[in-house]
């Protein structure tokens, strides 16, 4: 329609200690604890999204490539494991044997009833 305008979109949230870590990441590249700390952090606020997007963005640096493809590989390991330790096991259902030969039984009895009731 002419003459709306269409609001801008809020740009998304991110938590103030992701954000400081980050900068602290920034000015400590080569010190593996700043990293840690902010993967933690990520990791801690469910955000390890937010932790691959911003190594991805670092890839093209050609000075910072190396160590952000290595923790891009981190934050896959973290993300993996919070994936196994919230999985559910599987269900401890019949076999499929037990119940195949269950439905045959069903199946048995009821052509025998109702032979029976033929019969009469």
């Amino acid at each position: 329609m002419p003459g709306r305008s269409v609001p801008p979109r809020a740009a998304p949230l991110v938590d103030p200690s992701i954000e400081a870590l980050w900068a602290h990441v920034l000015d400590h590249w080569q010190d593996e604890k700043a990293h840690a700390a902010f993967l933690q952090q990520c990791d801690h606020l469910n955000q390890l999204a937010e932790a691959a997007t911003r190594y991805r963005g670092m890839t093209g640096d050609r000075t910072r490539a190396e160590v952000a493809e290595k923790k891009l590989k981190a934050v896959a390991v973290l993300a993996m494991a919070k994936l196994e330790s919230h999985r559910t096991p599987p269900s401890e259902g019949h076999p499929v044997l037990v119940t195949v030969l269950a439905l045959l039984l069903v199946g048995a009895a009821a052509l025998a009833v109702a032979y029976a009731y033929s019969a009469f």
